[in-house]
């Protein structure tokens, strides 16, 4: 297994000997340049997540034009961050239902309406009976 440093210290002295910028680099990458530098000064700690280690260092390795093969495997070989402090611990969850809109809006919607449309219908109706508008006229000999 190979020395962090080690690592970094040659992919930094690969990118001096090319006469390239940290920068350049992170864009050439799509690496952030302050991972390169944490690379670079053999901080793997300061990466955003031990997965990206191993992709991290390739990428930059091949960039650059370096061998890994002498110096590491990236997948076994580079030290990743330690575990946080509460690993293992459970981990609760506050669920609260929300109120989403219902499946087929239009459908709902249009639904909506007809029945509307029907309490409106019977309503008028009703007060129509009650008035006595459909009573049959008084016959008068």
């Amino acid at each position: 297994m190979s020395s962090p440093t080690l690592i970094g210290n040659t992919l930094r002295e690969a990118r001096m000997s090319r006469g390239l910028d940290i920068s350049e680099c992170a864009e050439a990458t799509f690496i952030r340049a302050r991972y390169l530098a944490a690379i670079e000064d053999g901080r793997f700690d300061d990466l955003p997540d031990p997965a990206y280690v191993a992709g991290f260092v390739r990428s930059y390795a091949e960039h650059l034009g370096v061998d890994l093969d002498g110096l590491a495997e990236p997948d076994r070989d580079l030290p990743v961050r330690r575990e946080p402090e509460h690993a293992g611990r459970p981990v609760y969850l506050q669920v609260s239902r929300t109120r989403t809109r219902a499946r087929g809006g239009a459908g709902v919607a249009w639904a909506s309406w007809v029945a509307l449309l029907v309490l409106v219908t019977v309503a008028i109706i009703a007060l129509a009976l009650w008035l006595g508008v459909f009573d049959a006229p008084a016959m008068t000999p």
